[in-house]
């Protein structure tokens, strides 16, 4: 659940206050022109809309699960949602895509986040 909210206000903040618009120019090597621009500033606000669907799905799920059964759908969802984000920035590093570099705050966030559930909820699997 705590992944799930996570993502829903991270991606949600971003969203609405324009800065997964605004900062899309980063994410990619070179001047980019208008077009290009428009083009990326789609890629990353569907990126983000997207994982705000997910964030709610595992939120919702994590409210509906009980304990044992709670921990292994959240263990399945950090590891298909982290692995796919990491899949996709991957794959989309072959055009361009440049991600975070360097040391950044978010980025450090998105990944904690993550890997703290992962190990809450692998400790957890066989609770009763």
């Amino acid at each position: 659940m705590a992944m799930g909210a996570f993502l829903v206000l991270f991606t949600g903040f971003a969203l609405v206050s324009g800065q997964a618009a605004s900062s899309a120019s980063n994410f990619w090597t070179g001047e980019l022109t208008e077009r290009e621009l428009n083009i990326a500033i789609v890629v990353e606000v569907v990126w983000f809309a997207h994982m705000l669907g997910m964030g709610a799905i595992i939120f919702f799920l994590g409210l509906l699960a009980a304990n044992p059964a709670r921990a292994r759908i959240g263990a399945i969802a950090v590891v298909a949602i982290m692995g796919t984000q990491f899949i996709a920035g991957g794959m989309a590093s072959t055009y361009g895509y440049n991600g975070f570099s360097g040391f950044n705050i978010f980025a450090a966030l998105f990944m904690l986040i993550p890997l703290i559930t992962l190990i809450a909820c692998l400790s957890k699997l066989n609770a009763k």
